[in-house]
């Protein structure tokens, strides 16, 4: 049996994306070696820009209060390779990823051009039947239409959380574009849930229609949910549909994406699947993801953040805006470079000083680019390696913001340990 280290060495031998795709035939043929292990789950598939991985922690607390076996498939890792696939939000055991890895790799011969997002899929879904999952919340990787999670069949309910501009060279320039890619989850007569204030609403109620598809949109108007707290970096508190809540996770995007997941729990409920209040109170309460708006220390405050396009931009500013701290000493690093203006636009106003680094993975934008556009906003910005840039911003005696990128929050995480 392969080793920890040959398996990640075989995982690695493929590359990010894998060659272009214009169908699913390839992940068809792979699945169609491993005996077809999609079509003996049952899915909860969301697809989105922003909020996709926060739904999807939500629905996956509220399931394991709920009682059931719950399989988590995310991406990208946070901490770990391993933590982008889950059971009851325990990583996959290396053992069982080197054992399946290996089940994996005899059915490969080496030309197909597959990414590591397949290899990855495919090792989760034969583990998620190994470990008798009742349900599967699964999110895409990128776009939907031609995602390999979009192999599956028709989900117990597709989730299309917040559309904004990223992946453009990928997914389309306008919005129109890349919310069709996102559509493409939508199977006929699925039940579909949209995220409140879904810039492309409109786009994604229309090939929801087109399907046959119930669209469900959560109502945020005062007559059926009251907002109590929604404060900076305080709990949030609301009542939806008369029952109270509490989530840790803060800012008014965050209160929209326990909605969503609220409203994917009544649909599963349809499905005879035993969900309570108590349960889903629990499990929103309890949801924290890592690398968003995540508190790493009280003293100093330090946050982490890992928004990187404009939608988590904004926000993270809307959190910031509303926190009470009126300065603060910010790190940045980044990896999308079409993103870099409007972040460092919208970020200049609260920051004293920012530390601009680079190194955390191959592809980060260099720290000088970073420094010389916050320079541009009058922040006095300083080039550092990232090794020594929280030591030095902790000098500062003001609260830190770590944004920019999630692979820069994935660094200082593991850095943590």
């Amino acid at each position: 049996m392969m080793n920890y280290e040959q398996a990640m060495q075989f995982v690695e031998g493929f590359s990010r994306s894998g060659k272009p795709v214009r169908d699913l035939s390839r992940i068809a043929y792979l699945m169609e070696q491993l005996d077809k292990p999609q079509e003996k789950l049952r899915f909860v598939h969301i697809a989105g820009t922003n909020g996709k991985g926060s739904v999807a922690e939500y629905l996956t607390n509220i399931m394991i209060e709920s009682g059931y076996r719950t399989g988590t498939f995310t991406s990208p890792y946070i901490r770990h390779y391993t933590d982008r696939i889950r059971l009851n939000g325990h990583d996959i055991p290396q053992n069982d990823l080197c054992r399946i890895c290996e089940k994996v790799s005899q059915h490969i011969k080496g030309d197909e051009g597959y990414s590591q997002f397949e290899i990855t899929m495919a090792i989760a879904f034969l583990w998620y039947i190994e470990q008798k999952a009742e349900i599967v919340i699964l999110e895409t990787g990128m776009g939907g239409l031609l995602d390999c999670t979009n192999i599956i069949p028709p989900p117990l309910c597709s989730v299309i959380t917040s559309i904004s501009f990223d992946h453009m060279a990928i997914l389309g320039n306008t919005l129109e574009e890349i919310a069709t890619q996102k559509a493409g989850i939508i199977k006929t007569s699925s039940p579909v849930v949209i995220s409140p204030n879904n810039q492309a609403e409109n786009i994604l109620v229309e090939n929801a229609t087109q399907k046959g598809c119930e669209v469900i949109i959560p109502d945020l108007s005062g007559n059926f949910c009251h907002i109590q707290n929604v404060h900076g970096l305080e709990k949030s508190r609301f009542t939806y549909d008369g029952i109270d809540y509490e989530i840790k996770m803060c800012g008014m995007h965050q209160i929209e994406n326990a909605v969503t997941a609220l409203e994917v729990v009544s649909v599963l409920r349809r499905y005879e699947i035993l969900i309570s209040a108590l349960p889903v109170q629990r499990g929103l309460a309890k949801t924290a993801v890592a690398g968003r708006i995540q508190i790493l220390s009280e003293n100093p405050l330090v946050v982490l953040d890992g928004g990187h396009n404009r939608d988590g931009i904004s926000a993270l500013s809307y959190v910031l805006e509303e926190s009470g701290i009126s300065e603060w000493v910010g790190i940045c690093g980044m990896t999308h470079a079409d993103a870099v203006p409007y972040a460092v636009q919208t970020m200049a106003k609260y920051l004293d000083k920012v530390y601009c680094v680079d190194g955390f993975t191959g592809n980060a934008v260099k720290s000088e680019i970073l420094c010389n556009a916050f320079l541009q906003y009058h922040v006095s910005a300083e080039i550092i390696a990232i090794e020594n840039a929280l030591l030095q911003a902790k000098r500062q005696g003001k609260a830190i913001i770590i944004f920019g990128s999630l692979y820069l929050a994935s660094w200082y995480l593991n850095q943590e340990g």
